[in-house]
């Protein structure tokens, strides 16, 4: 990406190209029992910031979104059919449905989002409207409100 932008820079044209990072709001916010998750999803909010100031002079955008309760297969409802072979061993998904509950509650919606429209935020960091956005974290979550924040 940075090798064409150095052309097209001394050609004195401009030409913007896309980096979407996916983050969590678990990276943002934190969440109890996901120690390694949120900092992994943090982890990819710190690098985002970063390449954005480095790869800026390239015309290359970098964001990152942080979704927050999407409906997936990670985030069904747990029973005996939602099953992924992992390393050869069998692993049950899902979310025990209580939880599941009480994630839609913590969203003024009332429900989990769908891949459709978590797929929007990362359309508009992907469009010519979000040239001027770099370095940022879209969070696409509905309104859902959780963890502390400063």
């Amino acid at each position: 990406m940075r090798e064409p932008a150095k052309r097209e820079r001394e050609e004195g044209r401009e030409v913007f190209r896309k980096i979407v990072n996916i983050s969590s709001i678990s990276g943002t916010m934190g969440n109890a029992g996901q120690a390694n998750y949120a900092s992994g999803k943090a982890a990819v909010v710190g690098l985002t910031k970063t390449l954005a100031k480095e790869w800026g002079q390239f015309r290359i955008n970098v964001n990152a979104v942080a979704f927050g309760f999407i409906e997936t297969r990670l985030t069904a409802a747990k029973d005996e059919a939602n099953v992924a072979e992992i390393g050869g061993q069998q692993v049950q998904l899902g979310i025990p449905e209580q939880l599941r509950s009480i994630g839609a509650m913590m969203n003024p919606f009332g429900r989990a989002g769908t891949p459709q429209e978590a797929a929007g935020g990362v359309f508009f960091l992907c469009s010519p409207w979000s040239n001027f956005v770099t370095g940022q974290v879209l969070n696409v979550t509905g309104g859902q409100f959780t963890g502390m924040t400063s």
